[in-house]
């Protein structure tokens, strides 16, 4: 690694540790304006928490820095004899499960219909995909789950989460599919347009003017270009998709990050909801940045392309 290579990174550890520290500034104020309701109602937590948000805010800071997670108030909490962290990553690795398991489904499901589709642009059967896809999509999640609900009697599925070994995958699977659409259409959509543009290209209609074979044709133009075009959208993608679990969580009792943030909102914790945001500002910033990582090695290109639009922007404001 060069030394540009290496100014570079520390650059970039800076600009990001910058990210997360104004963010999960801004999200403290507004969540300690938000549950303070919760916290009065709450004697266990308003006996103990400081009045003054400034002085909140410091002790925070103090824990943060010294990598602490902060002091449980509810007595029934602290019963269980568990720190913060222990608490929610016992739960988060429900969450986890859950979501990487969509994930995985939407991002096969929706790659390969994404390529099939992308080879057939314009044609009948991208037509009928794309409208069913589109459909299913845009059926609002509630509407979905609603329906999964009802249908689990006479379908003979559970309805609600079972923490069993024989019944833990089952009752997963219907929830995971109902949230999956969303992700089958959005891998559906980003692959379908990278390989139509890829098979338009000069360089790919060379290639097969070669005699090339499909498959030589895919590995070699195709499938770098499909990595790079989604691990640019990869981390929103999988973002939206943590979000709605929630909703999905709670309708069908699965336990997760959704039980520990309805706990804490409700008994005006407000160490347990910041080490929840804190935690996933820290573990997104860190996914970001080995993606950037990942990207720069396969697409030099994109690397140059924005130091050269940063040394732009310096002449600009130099000329100025």
């Amino acid at each position: 690694m060069t030394r540009n290579n290496v100014f570079s990174v520390i650059k970039t550890v800076i600009v990001y540790f910058f990210i997360l520290f104004i963010a999960i500034t801004v999200v403290f104020f507004a969540i300690n304006l938000l549950i303070q309701p919760q916290i009065n109602k709450n004697i266990a937590v308003a006996s103990q928490i400081p009045k003054n948000y400034w002085t909140r805010y410091t002790e925070f800071l103090g824990n943060f820095f010294t990598f602490q997670s902060g002091k449980i108030y509810s007595q029934e909490l602290n019963a269980a004899n568990m720190s913060i962290a222990a608490l929610y990553f016992s739960q988060f690795k429900w969450t986890i499960a859950f979501t990487l398991f969509v994930f995985f489904i939407g991002f096969i499901i929706g790659n390969l219909l994404g390529i099939w589709t992308g080879y057939k642009y314009n044609k009948t059967s991208d037509f009928i995909v794309n409208i069913i896809v589109g459909i299913i999509a845009t059926i609002p999640l509630v509407i979905l789950t609603i329906i999964a609900l009802s249908s689990s009697a006479f379908a003979s599925y559970p309805s609600q989460f079972i923490y069993d070994a024989k019944y833990t995958f089952i009752s997963l699977l219907i929830p995971s599919i109902i949230t999956a659409f969303g992700a089958i259409s959005l891998f559906h959509g980003r692959s379908r347009k990278i390989v139509k543009e890829v098979i338009s290209s000069d360089y790919y209609l060379f290639g097969k003017s070669l005699g090339n074979s499909q498959i030589k044709l895919f590995k070699q133009y195709i499938f770098k270009n499909l990595i790079i075009g989604e691990l640019q959208v990869i981390i929103p993608f999988y973002t939206l998709l943590f979000s709605t679990s929630l909703i999905v969580e709670r309708i069908f009792s699965i336990p997760g990050q959704s039980t520990f943030l309805s706990y804490a909102f409700s008994k005006g914790e407000i160490n347990l909801i910041m080490f929840y945001f804190t935690f996933s500002f820290f573990a997104l910033i860190i996914v970001r940045f080995i993606n950037d990582l990942i990207l720069n090695k396969l697409n030099p290109a994109q690397a140059t392309e924005r130091r050269i639009k940063i040394i732009k922007k310096k002449r600009g404001v130099y000329a100025r």
